[in-house]
């Protein structure tokens, strides 16, 4: 064979070889080192708890190449995990969860980094919030609740994580819709508000679902009704507030986000691995289905799309309670 068509063969046989390359041992080449998966919030809390799922049904379905270890990077109302994983720019192997307070956050200029400081990979999952109370507690409704808090203005003690975060939001509009005040005390995680509230250092708190289940099932705790504009597939009998009269609607997002600047081959990849972990019988049935959570997958644009609609309505929100101008 001449030198030519040496030079030709070896060329096809190459280019062939890369088309029919299999696209999953490519895009493992993205990951090339352990991931830290940066939790914004600390132990006990929804996200914490989405976090873990996460790393587990990504190690049970094998989905990854690489090891995921979760790590709380707790404080500020998300703005210590924040900088962190703004400073690990262009790295993908640095991950973080994204809520709400990711945008509510820089709103208040508690964080210099905001969410377009971040590549967005995916939104996951909604979460919802429950007005929740002691099982012991005098207000059976949200009728009794409002009739008290008129009697008793600003006495009667809410709970939630960071003010004024995303809790503090609903706090503002159920307030406002029912023409009342409340005296809304922050902590640094659901798991705190929760301890709070069965404590008595609180009288109601706006858990996310998976942060009130085991007190439910323990009979620990009452629900009087649900921020979200239809009932929840797994607890049809607890009633929206708007179903009672209360047009009050809000999700939690549960995002994922990744460091900016990430090459566009490592976005790619980390789309396709979400989609997976999101498609899996493990993630719908054992987190969405008994967390009682409202299934979603995003991609990276539609991701970035959620964001900026959020962000304007939390500011827009956020004007109104006085919080930012």
């Amino acid at each position: 064979m001449k030198n030519k068509d040496l030079l030709l063969f070896t060329f096809v046989m190459a280019v062939s070889f890369l088309l029919v390359a299999p696209v999953d041992s490519q895009a493992q080449s993205v990951l090339t080192k352990p991931v830290e998966f940066v939790c914004h919030a600390a132990p006990g809390g929804g996200s914490d708890i989405q976090a873990r799922f996460i790393q587990s049904v990504i190690e049970k379905e094998k989905l990854c190449s690489q090891p995921v270890a979760v790590v709380n990077r707790a404080g500020g109302g998300g703005a210590i995990a924040f900088a962190y994983v703004a400073g690990k720019k262009g790295d993908p192997h640095v991950w973080l969860t994204a809520t709400t307070s990711f945008l509510t956050t820089p709103l208040l200029g508690k964080s210099k980094y905001n969410y377009k400081d971040f590549t967005p990979i995916t939104n996951l999952a909604y979460d919802d919030f429950l007005v929740t109370v002691r099982a012991d507690s005098p207000w059976k409704t949200m009728k009794d609740l409002v009739e008290d808090a008129k009697k008793r203005p600003g006495q009667i003690r809410t709970g939630g994580t960071y003010a004024p975060g995303t809790d503090a939001l609903i706090d503002h509009l159920i307030g406002k819709e029912a023409g009342i005040k409340f005296n809304y005390i922050p902590f640094k995680s659901g798991g705190e508000a929760m301890i709070a509230l069965l404590g008595g250092n609180i009288d109601m708190f706006y858990p996310n679902p998976g942060e009130a289940l085991a007190q439910m099932e323990a009979k620990k705790v009452r629900i009087l009704g649900v921020a979200s504009a239809k009932r929840l597939e797994g607890a049809p009998n607890i009633p929206t507030l708007k179903e009672l009269g209360y047009n009050v609607s809000m999700q939690q997002l549960r995002s994922i986000a990744a460091p900016k600047d990430i090459s566009p081959g490592a976005v790619k990849y980390l789309e396709e691995l979400f989609k997976k972990l999101a498609n899996s019988t493990t993630w719908k049935e054992k987190y969405v289905k008994e967390n009682l959570l409202t299934w979603d997958y995003m991609t990276s644009a539609e991701t970035q799309k959620l964001w900026d609609s959020n962000n304007e309505f939390c500011a827009r929100t956020m004007k109104e309670m006085g919080a930012i101008k």
